[in-house]
């Protein structure tokens, strides 16, 4: 974890009483060094997610989104609907294995051969 002052600094007490939700007097007498803020509170204030769970070290929450290691913004949105691009790809695949096992079925010659131009003659087209 980052040094307290480190992450403290440029942040107004409000902000720190706000995002931590502690008293003005307690944000005023971390922000001054006169008592060390607990680790939750470092946390809550640079967003980093690690200390919940190692595994999401370097992930952090910045104005509601989701930030990873290699600064991909994740939205609440992105979130919601992950569900349903997840369906999506799932009803892709299966559309993709019915044309691919359909195409297979044509090559095997499941298909008659269709006429080239030149074997079809002449064609009189009526216009109206």
């Amino acid at each position: 974890m980052q040094d307290p002052k480190d992450i403290l600094f440029g942040k107004q007490i409000k902000e720190i009483s706000r995002v931590c939700g502690v008293d003005i007097t307690t944000a005023r007498r971390w922000k001054r060094g006169a008592q060390r803020p607990p680790d939750w509170a470092l946390c809550l204030l640079t967003g980093d997610l690690s200390f919940f769970d190692p595994k999401w070290r370097g992930w952090r929450l910045i104005r509601g989104d989701l930030v990873s290691p290699e600064n991909w913004v994740i939205t609440l949105g992105d979130v919601l609907a992950q569900r349903l691009v997840a369906a999506q790809i799932a009803a892709y695949q299966v559309e993709n294995r019915h044309l691919k096992a359909e195409i297979a079925e044509l090559r095997r010659g499941g298909y008659e051969d269709q006429p080239r131009p030149e074997e079809l003659g002449e064609i009189a087209i009526r216009v109206g």
